[in-house]
C-alpha cells in the first residue's frame, strides 16, 4: 500500500488521493484521465491558474487587490456548496476505489 496514513489506518482514500497524479496526467496533457482521477483537485488547479495570474496583474499593472465580499447568507452558501464538493469528490473517490 502506498504512504497515505490516513488510507492505511482506515481503508479509504484520503480527500486528496490521486492528486499527485492526477496533476501529472494533466501536465501530461491528459485532461480527462485527470479529472477522473481526482475532479476537485484538477478543478481547484485550473481556477488557481486561471486566479492567479489575474490577481498578479490586477497587483503589478493595476496597483490594487481585488477583494470578494460576502453577505452572511452567501458565506453559508459557498461553505455549504464547498463542503458538498468536497463530500461528493470524496464519495467518487471511494466510489472508484481510489
Amino acid at each position: 500500500m502506498g504512504v497515505c496514513l490516513f488510507r492505511r489506518l482506515t481503508g479509504l482514500p484520503c480527500l486528496t488521493c490521486g492528486s499527485t497524479r492526477a496533476f501529472a496526467l494533466l501536465l501530461g496533457g491528459h485532461p480527462w484521465q485527470a479529472v477522473a482521477r481526482q475532479p476537485l483537485a484538477v478543478a481547484a488547479a485550473l481556477a488557481a491558474l486561471i486566479g492567479v495570474p489575474v490577481a498578479c496583474y490586477d497587483l503589478l499593472v493595476r496597483g490594487r487587490v481585488a477583494y470578494v465580499r460576502f453577505t452572511r447568507q452567501e458565506k453559508r452558501i459557498v461553505c455549504v456548496a464547498v463542503a458538498v464538493a468536497v463530500a461528493l469528490n470524496w464519495l467518487y473517490l471511494m466510489w472508484r476505489g481510489a
